[in-house]
């Protein structure tokens, strides 16, 4: 059950759907949508289940779990409040890494003159998020495992408000730690691989067996009952190559629940360079051969970037159903977007959300994802110099018309 002043949501799997049911004040007038909600809920593929109830995606809590019910609840709440309340948080806990990717995108944000945001601070952060609504704590890096307190951080996380997830390069995920992090509570995590090919994601990450370990590491979460998943990335080439589609079939094979496809995104250490900006072809191949592979007859599902950030899927997260914070406590849109709305040192999460959901260009849904958006580009990207420190506040950005909305996307079915 989930509630908030004026509407409480029950929901039961009743034979394999998952059906709800609205009271409160508002319960009879709001019913029709939290119908809405469910049918739809109902026709998306289960890639698990945990504890009896259905997992969708690993960005979700299961359905019909208490978590999961606020993220219908931020729904509703949007509905009624005309504004925006985030899904995710996705927090930095640390720049330190073990890899040095040549296409980090954090790599910029890393300051040596500031100092990382105590456990205490994140704690409060997290507050904040989960205050806002948020249903998915993400902690990231740089490596999170590389800190200690990492654990502490996953327990910290009310289970029946959100679930704890990390983004990990694998090479810490030992039987030791991965009894840690079960041990916490952590529901899921994603293991950041570039290649299909071992010695090609081992050259880019500039680590010897890294390959290797990344996989070793995911199945022994596994066993110990985390679900697993892929992050990767897909460039003209490696779509055309096969390499794409080869780890898809690598991570059927492996056991992972889910792989996310990312576009070839022009940020961090190559913020300028949009030259790996797939064309309407390139997401054309790439939106045909996920589609395959999730509706194949397997639990593992797909989350291909080129169809969800499009007009034809949900478009733009930033500063729509998330945000990201570096981990000096600057906030962001999104990880691959410098554009800097304040710091958690100097307002609350609260305050700084509301600030950026309210500014004319970030107040309403964003039919692509904004970093390979022309018009974007050319109002808050093009202008800044070429070894900027970022992020860069919102406040110094200088007045550039923003343009109509490109249709660099919209090709995409």
């Amino acid at each position: 059950m989930t509630s908030f002043d004026f509407l409480h949501i029950e929901a039961e799997i009743v034979g394999n759907k998952v059906v709800g049911k609205a009271g409160g004040v508002l319960g009879k007038m709001l019913q029709p949508y939290v119908d809405q909600f469910f049918e739809k809920i109902n026709s998306l593929k289960v890639i698990a289940r945990v504890d009896g109830m259905h997992v969708y995606n690993l960005y979700n809590p299961a359905f019909p779990s208490q978590a999961g019910m606020r993220f219908l609840e931020r729904k509703l709440r949007m509905m009624l409040y005309k504004m925006a309340f985030p899904v995710t948080a996705n927090l930095a806990i640390t720049h330190k890494c073990q890899c040095q990717c040549i296409h980090c995108s954090a790599d910029p944000f890393i300051d040596p003159a500031k100092k990382e945001l105590t456990v205490e601070e994140i704690k409060t952060v997290v507050d904040g998020a989960l205050d806002l609504g948020a249903s998915l704590i993400i902690y990231v890096g740089g490596e999170p495992l590389l800190r200690e307190d990492l654990y502490e951080l996953i327990r910290y996380v009310d289970k029946t408000k959100a679930i704890p997830m990390i983004f990990t390069n694998g090479l810490l995920l030992t039987e030791e730690n991965v009894r840690k992090l079960a041990k916490a509570g952590l529901f899921s995590l994603n293991i950041s691989i570039d290649s299909s090919e071992p010695e090609l994601h081992n050259e880019f990450r500039a680590v010897p067996g890294c390959y290797q370990k990344a996989f070793e590491g995911a199945e022994r979460c596994r066993k110990a009952g985390i679900l697993t998943g892929i992050s990767t990335y897909a460039t003209s080439e490696s779509i055309k190559t096969g390499k794409v589609e080869k780890l898809l079939k690598i991570a059927q094979d492996q056991g992972f629940s889910e792989v996310t496809i990312f576009d070839c995104i022009p940020s961090g250490r190559f913020l300028k360079d949009t030259s790996k900006i797939l064309t309407a072809e390139d997401r054309k191949q790439l939106i045909a051969i996920t589609r395959k592979y999730h509706e194949m007859d397997h639990p593992m599902g797909i989350n291909c970037m080129s169809i969800i950030n499009s007009p034809r899927g949900v478009g733009c997260y930033g500063a729509q159903s998330q945000f990201y914070m570096t981990a000096y406590g600057d906030i962001n849109p999104c990880d691959f977007n410098p554009i800097n709305f304040g710091n958690v040192r100097e307002m609350p999460i609260q305050e700084i959300w509301k600030k950026m959901v309210t500014h004319p260009d970030f107040s309403k849904r964003y039919p692509t994802c904004r970093m390979q958006s022309k018009a974007y580009r050319k109002k808050y990207i093009d202008p800044l110099p070429k070894n900027v420190r970022l992020p860069v506040s919102i406040e110094d950005i200088a007045p550039v018309e923003m343009a109509e909305q490109d249709s660099t996307l919209a090709g995409v079915s």
